[in-house]
C-alpha cells in the first residue's frame, strides 16, 4: 500500500531556561533543533508503520535541507517528489520557562508556490 502525504517541512527550535525566565533579560538553557511540520512528521509516522509514503514538499536548498531528505531517506519515505527551493521550510522558535510552559514563539512560513509545479 502506497501514500501519498503533501505537506511543510519546519525545523523547530526550542529554548528551554534552565532557572526563572526573565522576558527582558538573559537566559541559561539548552536549544534543540528538531525537524517538524506536520507534513513531514506525518510522512515520517506512516513510514514507521511500514506502509511506504511518498512526501510532497520543499526543503531549503541548503545542508539542513539536505538533512530533512537524507532522514526521510533512512525512513524509507519516498523523497524523489521533494525540492530543494529557497524559503522551502518554515522556522518555529519557541522559548519554554524553567516549568516546561511556552513564554513566547515566533513562526516563519515557507512559499507554498514551487509545490503546484511539482503536482
Amino acid at each position: 500500500m502506497g501514500i501519498v502525504v503533501i505537506g511543510d517541512v519546519f525545523i523547530d527550535i526550542k529554548g528551554y531556561s534552565i532557572a526563572s525566565y526573565i522576558p527582558q533579560g538573559r537566559n541559561v538553557g539548552t536549544i534543540a533543533q528538531i525537524h517538524g511540520g506536520v507534513g513531514r512528521n506525518v510522512a515520517e509516522d506512516i513510514a514507521n508503520l511500514e506502509l511506504k509514503p511518498t512526501f510532497i514538499g520543499l526543503v531549503d536548498d541548503d545542508a539542513m535541507g539536505e538533512e530533512v531528505i537524507r532522514k526521510l531517506d533512512r525512513h524509507k519515505v519516498d523523497t524523489r517528489f521533494m525540492r530543494k527551493v529557497p524559503n522551502g521550510m518554515g522556522t518555529w522558535l519557541a522559548i519554554f520557562d524553567n516549568n516546561g510552559d511556552a513564554v513566547a514563539s515566533v513562526s516563519k512560513r515557507p512559499d507554498h508556490t514551487p509545490v503546484e509545479y511539482i503536482l
